[in-house]
């Protein structure tokens, strides 16, 4: 996993974590001298990654969101828009003695669902809107598979990932003519509890 494959994913995950790691050291209303000593690391190091100089091990941001009390995804994610379709080439890798990749972000929510989900070939679902607030994360294993909200679908190829508002009419259609295969997780801002109605726990 070298070489230019990955050189434009790097540049952006930099980029996201000079921005994140200033906007959260801010808003704790430490300095990068406290945060460097917080997180054991040099005051130059920590001035060359919010300056988006440096590419920071998966172990440097570790230790610096336990320092800020945060998830080190927090520190790498782009900002968050209503339908996000990362391709697998464009997910960055975080190398280190591990590799990791940020496929996607779920916080503060209730209810979480996964699905292992199998589109035969030639098939073509519409979804009606989930209710307000439900969220759905498709991972695609096998296959490529048209899925999205039903104005405005994309088209994913094996490795690539969806992430979108399912409070919308959306589709899930598989192409080529093969069969398709992802893991579907699916959130939810309500807890239903069946006939004793339904309990708003957190509105998303």
């Amino acid at each position: 996993m070298s070489g230019n494959r990955y050189r434009g994913p790097v540049d952006r995950a930099r980029r996201a974590v000079a921005a994140n790691l200033r906007t959260i050291r801010t808003a704790r209303g430490l300095t990068v001298a406290a945060l460097a000593d917080a997180s054991g690391m040099g005051k130059a190091t920590l001035s060359r990654i919010e300056a988006g100089q440096a590419n920071p091990t998966l172990e440097t941001l570790y230790a610096l969101a336990d320092a800020l009390q945060v998830s080190w995804g927090t520190l790498v994610a782009e900002p968050p828009a209503r339908t996000v379709h990362t391709t697998a080439d464009d997910v960055p890798v975080l190398a280190g003695p591990v590799e990791a990749r940020l496929l996607t972000q779920i916080t503060g929510v209730p209810l979480l669902e996964g699905l292992e989900v199998r589109f035969p070939a030639g098939s073509r679902r519409e979804s009606g809107a989930h209710p307000r607030g439900v969220v759905e994360h498709l991972f695609l294993i096998s296959g490529r598979l048209r899925a999205g909200p039903l104005d405005a679908p994309e088209d994913l190829d094996s490795g690539d990932v969806l992430r979108f508002a399912a409070d919308v009419p959306h589709v899930y259609e598989a192409l080529d003519g093969e069969a398709a295969r992802a893991v579907l997780l699916m959130t939810y801002p309500v807890i239903s509890t069946g006939d004793r109605g339904s309990r708003a726990v957190q509105d998303i």
